[in-house]
This record gives structure tokens, sequence and C-alpha cells, in this order.
């Protein structure tokens, strides 16, 4: 048996690389598994890019959150040398009353400018004609409301997790990748991590798993943490440099049902070679053991006819790069961050439902604090495990 270390981290993407980087920068002994090569695209946090906004429709509790991550981003970018995050500003089209909610809210513009008001958050919420006007590229319909957020831009986030790896490696932390646990034990002194290669000892555990989590919670939550199969696109530009970050925003797209909401993002010069496009689906789970990575021609075309086209000018009928992403999603939307329910000895953490990765940097630091403390600066009291269990009764 190996160890003992101050704490173990399994699954090492968004989450897992920020906690593990957090806690071995703070000095603790640290061992990070992963059951494969972070990063990688077999999870959640992959993508070339991944949005970033401060005013969070959401819920307000999590302002502090990303506030905090963006502090970091901005450290782990002098500590690497990597360019992490591309401000370019960020737009969120809406119907005045869409009948699809989006992670919960109903008026997702209104709800986004009453969090920024708030808060201080430079912002504008503007109607179709001036986003035509500032955009030419973008056609959105005549009663849609825009909120715009000049501050917001996009994360990159295979070097998020790169750059926090890295770091935590240089601070001492062990890594252990191509390694899948089995099982894990608590007991008065420690917690047992068992692998398909042997055993680890630690005083802590953080269970960061990902879409793989459901395989390692407590049973009685399990049902509480759906994975729902997603599709990155990537389309030839007819003109790449008109989607550069420097002069085109993201767009978020929210449409009269759940089934017409859609993104763009904004292209780096050194990211995929095309428009990145994604959209949303809820109603199918799957495992992640199980799930489908093939990107049926029916599904490129509807991203591209039915949603794309009449929105969007600048695209080729191209499909450059497909990859299926997983999103685990909880029943109100929220993440979970909290002690096992057996043991304060374990931290579990499914930060996910769509919108966790601009957050997962304060979330690494939070998890630390969880850890290793007991306790965290941040209020993560709407994020606890039990309402799993509440909201399906």
């Amino acid at each position: 048996m190996s160890g003992p270390y101050d704490v173990i981290v399994v699954g090492l993407g968004a989450m897992g690389s920020a906690a593990l980087y957090q806690a071995s920068a703070r000095g603790a002994r640290a061992l990070g598994i992963d059951r494969y090569q972070p990063p990688h695209t077999l999870g959640s946090s992959h993508g070339d890019t991944r949005i970033t906004r401060a005013a969070i429709g959401e819920g307000e509790f999590y302002v502090p959150l990303v506030r905090r991550s963006d502090e970091i981003w901005r450290e782990l970018e002098s500590g690497s040398g990597l360019t992490l995050f591309h401000r370019s500003g960020g737009l969120i089209i809406a119907p005045p009353s869409a009948s699809a909610t989006f992670h919960g809210e109903e008026d997702f513009v209104e709800a986004s400018a009453r969090v920024a008001r708030r808060h201080g958050i430079a912002h504008e919420v503007i109607d179709a004609e001036a986003i035509k006007r500032r955009h030419p590229m973008l056609k959105p319909r005549a009663n849609d409301r825009v909120y715009f957020e000049p501050g917001a831009g996009v994360l990159r986030p295979e070097r998020c997790i790169t750059a926090q790896l890295d770091l935590a490696r240089r601070a001492g932390a062990a890594i252990h990748t191509g390694e899948t646990v089995t099982s894990y034990q608590v007991d008065a002194a420690g917690v047992t991590v068992t692998t398909e290669r042997g055993a680890y000892r630690a005083e802590k555990l953080i269970l960061s798993a990902g879409a793989w989590m459901a395989d390692l919670a407590p049973e009685a939550y399990r049902a509480g943490m759906r994975v729902c199969r997603q599709v990155i696109y990537w389309f030839q530009a007819e003109e790449i440099s008109q989607f550069d970050p420097e002069v085109f925003p993201w767009v978020i797209w929210i449409g009269d049902t759940l089934e017409e909401f859609w993104s763009a993002f904004p292209a780096p010069r050194d990211g995929v070679a095309g428009v990145k496009l994604v959209t949303e689906q809820y109603h199918t789970a799957t495992h992640p053991d199980e799930v489908s990575r093939e990107v049926t021609a029916e599904e490129r075309d509807d991203m591209y006819y039915r949603l794309t086209q009449p929105r969007l000018a600048g695209l080729r009928d191209m499909l450059i790069q497909a990859e299926v992403c997983l999103y685990t999603v909880t029943p109100d939307e929220h993440f979970v961050i909290d002690f096992h329910p057996a043991s304060e000895r374990v931290a579990v953490a499914s930060p996910c439902s769509g919108h966790g990765f601009k957050h997962s940097a304060a979330i690494g630091e939070t998890l630390a604090q969880l850890a290793l403390d007991g306790e965290t600066e941040f209020d993560i009291s709407a994020f606890q495990l039990a309402r799993l269990i509440d909201e399906r009764e």
C-alpha cells in the first residue's frame, strides 16, 4: 500500500485538476488519479473553448465562485506561461417570454441583467436591431432581447487542466493516469483508495470523477446524477478572422423551446480552425462507458441547417471536427459540493450540469479547503448532496 498522503483526488478533469493544484500549492502531500490521460476528449472538460461570464443568471450564489476563478486564471497564466482566457464579450439572445427554461431560469436575459445590476457588472440589455448593427453576421428575430456582457470571454479548457496539473506536479503532487479507481473505504484513521493497480492511503479523499461520479457516489444519490450526451461541432468559416475573439463574442441562443437552444463561440487563432457550435439535450441519459461517440449525419445536418443557418451567416456547409461531450446533470441543474454523508474524510463534487467549467478554478480551491480545513471560504450550502434525494421524493 502506497502513502500516506494528506489527500487523494480521484478524477483530474476541470475540478479535480484544480483541487490537486490547490492542495499541493498549500504544501499538502497529494495524489491525483485518473482513468485516462487528462486533458482528454472522453469526459466533460474539453472542447477548445468554454464560456465564462460574471453575471451568473443561474443564481447569485455562483458570483463569488466565478470572480475568484477569474483571479486564479490570471495567476495560472502567470505561473504557466499559457494563455487561458480570451476576452470576447458575450451575448445571450432570447425572445421576451421563452417557454424553454435555460439552466432553471425562464427569462435568462432578465435573470442575468438582474445579477449584473446587483453586483456592479458592466452590461447592456439591447434589442435585435442593435445587435444586427454591431454584428451583421447575427440574425436575431425582431422580438429578441439581448443581454451583452463586454467583460465575458472564453477559457481554453485543455490548457487550464494542463497548467494546473503541471503546477501541481512542480509543487510535489504525484499524478497517476491511466489508472481506474475500483473502490474506497473510510475508517477512523483515514481513507484507502483501491485501483486496478494497487491501494493508496490518505487522510482525506476528494471524489471529482465527472461523468463517472455516479459510480462512486453513495448509492442513494446516484439517480440524481444523470449523464447526458452532447455534441460539439466545428464548421468551416467563409473567413475565419470574422470569428476572432477580438471581434466576435460568444452567443447563447435561447429559442421558444429547449430544442431551439444552441451556442456559437469565437475562434481563437491558435485553436481549432473552425467555428464551434453546440446544443444541449437532457431527455436521454446514458453511461459514460456506453455512450455513442459517433456523430451522425443527421445530427450534423440538424445543427447546421435547422439551428445555425437561419441565425448566423459566415459559415460553410463543411464540418471540420466533431466531438462528444458528457454533462452530468442534477434535477435542479445546480452543483454538488459537499461531504460524503457517511464521513467528512470524503468530499464529493459534481459541479457540472453544463455550466461548471467557468467556476472550476475556485471550486478546486473550495474542495481543497473542504478536505484540508473542514470548512470553506464561500457559502456552499446551495450545493448540498442531500437535496438530490429530497427533489426526487
